[in-house]
């Protein structure tokens, strides 16, 4: 029975089993590590905000230089004004920003309790809370050293939200993961596709269905599955965001584009895992370990800028991460109009990117496979071709396990 039992594990568990490893150790450890690496420490860490200064006094100083001194918090920027520091929040740049207003010190010492706003993106519940729970210590701290402790919270924070006035965190979540979802589901239905032809061994029958054009066969093998995957994508993304707010045309377009390039992204890298390893099992746990935790990186819950380099590399190569950006600038209205062409931009370069590196690896690999193919005869009976290298593999095998038994 031992014997019986060691036999079948090493069946199961070793021999050609990359994928199974993969899915067993690297996508559970890597996923852990890059966690454990964005959360190492026992608080959250340099959550960038903004100042908004509108007073100069020494009490307004005292502030500014406690929330710099904070490590929770990473003031990258004095604002002018309220819109610039609004529009660095939609564009991802800061997390919040605190407005410290006209007559701050003088309000204060009147024993006016002054209210210090503080602005915090609309996306972000857990970063929001982590961030704002941290700026209201600060401000009271700061506050109570003002006056005798029998005075309770001479200073007063007011938490607003930009881009989310009805606190709608699980229509961001939402929105997030049907894109999280077809960003995996558009590599993998490429892997599946690309690899068809391979692992059935009919690159020669689907290259003399082609007419003898590789261009052809690229075209009729993706492009349908893209326009499908892409139209699906936006299907559900606009049955999703009803539960937000109606969504404008502007809106639909820009949304739309970027979508579209992040499927091609997407059906790109796919192409180029099969071209690359010429196996469908390795390519789909390629595919899984890469596009299944990018929701977790791509800045929905956590801030991207407020990551170790390492995961913000990781993140800014990951399509998602971008289409995430243009779907909640979008959101926010126009003033986020001009930040998403560049964005666009940026993943048009990605899709054209991956696109080339998947066509060239897949003709690689059909051409290779077809050359290999070439070598052996193929009966054709009517419609149904029958692969003599594949039927005699198959007669080998039934006939060791017969022998076995």
């Amino acid at each position: 029975m031992l014997k019986g039992l060691l036999k079948t594990i090493g069946k199961i568990y070793f021999g050609h089993k990359i994928v199974l490893w993969m899915i067993l150790t690297i996508l559970p450890v890597g996923v852990s590590v890059f966690m454990l690496e964005m959360f190492s420490s026992e608080i959250v860490q340099h959550v960038p905000i903004g100042i908004v200064k509108q007073d100069d006094s020494e009490l307004a100083n005292k502030l500014e230089m406690a929330l710099r001194s904070s490590p929770v918090l990473d003031v990258k920027v004095l604002c002018h004004d309220m819109s610039e520091c609004e529009h660095a929040v939609i564009r991802g740049d800061l997390q919040t920003f605190v407005v410290l207003p006209y007559d701050l010190d003088r309000r204060a010492l009147r024993l006016e309790t002054p209210v210090i706003p503080v602005y915090s993106s609309g996306q972000n519940y857990l970063t929001n809370m982590f961030a704002t729970k941290e700026i209201r210590a600060v401000i009271t701290d700061v506050g109570e050293k003002l006056f005798t402790a029998s005075f309770e919270n001479p200073v007063k924070t007011e938490i607003h939200s930009v881009g989310n006035i009805e606190g709608n965190y699980q229509g961001f979540l939402a929105l997030g993961l049907v894109s999280a979802m077809f960003h995996l589901a558009a590599m993998l239905v490429a892997v599946y596709i690309a690899s068809f032809p391979l692992r059935d061994r009919r690159v020669r029958e689907f290259y003399q269905s082609a007419e003898r054009s590789w261009l052809t066969l690229a075209v009729a093998s993706f492009v349908p599955m893209t326009i499908i995957v892409w139209l699906e994508y936006m299907g559900c993304y606009a049955y999703t965001h009803r539960m937000l707010m109606p969504m404008g045309f502007e809106e639909f377009v820009m949304v739309s584009v970027a979508q579209f390039l992040m499927v091609v992204s997407c059906v790109g890298a796919g192409m180029a895992f099969v071209g690359i390893t010429g196996v469908m099992r390795i390519a789909t746990g390629v595919s899984g370990v890469i596009g299944g935790p990018a929701f977790a990186f791509a800045g929905q819950t956590f801030p991207v800028m407020a990551m170790p380099f390492a995961v913000r590399c990781f993140a800014f190569v990951l399509p998602l991460t971008h289409v995430l950006r243009v779907q909640s600038m979008m959101l926010l209205g126009d003033v986020g109009m001009a930040e998403s062409w560049e964005i666009i931009k940026l993943m048009a370069g990605m899709a054209v990117f991956w696109a080339l590196l998947g066509s060239f690896t897949m003709y690689l690999r059909w051409k290779y496979r077809l050359s290999h193919d070439s070598k052996l005869p193929v009966v054709v009976d009517d419609e149904n071709p029958i692969d003599i290298e594949k039927t005699v593999h198959e007669t080998s095998m039934r006939h060791q396990e017969a022998k076995h038994d």
